[in-house]
């Protein structure tokens, strides 16, 4: 198996997180014109990881997992924000709404929420102290 960036010893976290790297590394070079649908891949690769990710965490039984799902559907949200964003940026500032916005925005999910959320995987958190603060 090839590791994300950073590793949170989850198979379908890790697995799923390496894919969506690597999709956001070939921004560069896809060309101009492939630009919008290179998005739409990478918002259906996202949204299709979250009902993975979010499936296991409920085989598993992580109780935060409420939490979890608002994060995911804010995520969401900012993407399609993106997306509508889109059309009215040149080629250039699409590779940066890609690249910096919508990446940074998946790093930053799996850096907090996720990371947080992993260690329900392995018992490493004593479930009867997990609660989330609703925004």
């Amino acid at each position: 198996m090839n590791l994300p960036q950073l590793p949170l010893g989850v198979r379908v976290m890790d697995e799923d997180h390496f894919v969506l790297e690597q999709m956001f590394a070939r921004t560069a070079e896809i060309d101009d014109s492939g630009l919008p649908a290179h998005l739409d891949a990478i918002l259906a690769e996202i949204a299709a990881h979250f009902l993975r990710e979010e499936a296991e965490m409920e085989r598993v039984g992580v109780p935060i997992l409420h939490c979890h799902r608002g994060q995911h559907a804010a995520l969401l949200a900012e993407g399609e924000k993106l997306r509508q964003a889109f059309p009215g940026a040149n080629a250039r500032g699409q590779r940066r709404l890609i690249v910096f916005n919508l990446a940074q925005l998946v790093a930053n999910h799996v850096a907090s929420v996720d990371q947080i959320s992993s260690a329900f995987f392995d018992k490493k958190v004593d479930y009867s102290k997990a609660e989330c603060v609703e925004a």
